[in-house]
């Protein structure tokens, strides 16, 4: 021990948060592509630094420390703005001229583009790719200035304007007994087992997977899928099924799969999400450009009927 001014190692911090969202060597091992006597070995070594046990380790489970716990909410906050510090350092460096613009699979983006564009049109615009379980993580630390998200996002701490609503359907092999009806009701796939989204936070999974249902009752649980290949293999092979929004649906058909509209679904929102703690020009520009595209605020949901 150095007297209380060790340096935290970046690399450290990351496999910590990885085991501790697991709360599992082997998968976070796996997720870090390091062999898990490496990752233990990291860990350990963190411990020594801190002087303090961040995990409980028992044959049956790891368990975090209550020391673990606040190191792990501490953790995500250094690396993030490890990250945003790298990434303010990059822009600087490559002029202020870009607006990096992020989104998730079949956000509608096009008349915000056009608009903001119109308005600026000295200023590249980059597109990053969001993903559920990082859109938050992803504005936060200036991989995107700006991004369209499916809510929940960290409220706390961005600022979100919310655009319309979407409906959700299900994805079931073409050979299943409900893949030819109009729609189909929740209790009607109680049997089912349900895919999970890999490291959604629970209250995303709550809105975009129905997840517990709306009466409280728990689905069975299936394999967790990382993107739209492994869902439609594992529906395909009859290892579930799982939730998608309607223009998902609509940007993959397949000869094999069936997508039905959910009849008692709540649907979920999309919005436009930024750090409000960031204040840009250009950020502000690009929000209200969005602000006079958005049309309406709310697409009919299966079952709906839309405004006269």
């Amino acid at each position: 021990m150095d007297g209380g001014r060790t340096d935290l190692d970046l690399r450290r911090l990351r496999s910590f948060v990885a085991v501790a969202e697991r709360l599992h060597f082997g998968q976070a091992a796996a997720a870090l592509h390091v062999t898990q006597p490496a990752l233990s070995r990291q860990i350990q070594q963190l411990e020594h630094d801190l002087g303090v046990t961040l995990f409980r380790r028992s044959s049956r489970e790891v368990a975090l420390t209550p020391a673990g716990e606040q190191f792990l909410q501490d953790s995500r906050e250094l690396l993030a703005a490890a990250r945003a510090a790298r990434n303010r350092a990059r822009r600087i460096a490559a002029g202020e001229g870009v607006l990096k613009v992020g989104f998730m699979l079949s956000s509608d983006i096009t008349a915000p583009l056009h608009a903001f564009s119109a308005r600026e049109p000295q200023v590249r615009i980059e597109l990053v790719r969001l993903r559920w379980w990082s859109q938050s993580t992803d504005l936060l630390d200036g991989t995107a200035d700006v991004g369209f998200v499916r809510l929940p996002v960290d409220a706390e701490r961005l600022r979100v304007l919310p655009l319309y609503q979407e409906g959700l359907c299900v994805v079931l092999p073409v050979r299943h007994p409900l893949a030819g009806e109009d729609a189909v009701g929740l209790r009607a796939l109680a049997d089912e087992p349900l895919l999970r989204y890999a490291d959604a936070s629970p209250a995303w999974s709550a809105v975009w997977n129905t997840d517990p249902r709306p009466d409280g009752t728990q689905w069975l649980r299936g394999p967790d899928v990382h993107d739209m290949e492994e869902i439609l293999a594992y529906v395909r092979a009859g290892g579930g099924v799982v939730m998608v929004p309607e223009s998902v649906a609509a940007v993959f058909p397949r000869p094999d799969i069936a997508y039905v509209p959910l009849a008692d679904a709540p649907p979920g929102t999309v919005a436009l999400a930024w750090d409000g703690d960031r204040p840009s020009p250009l950020v502000e520009t690009f929000v209200d450009a969005t602000r006079t595209t958005a049309v309406d605020v709310t697409r009919p949901t299966p079952g709906s009927a839309p405004d006269p």
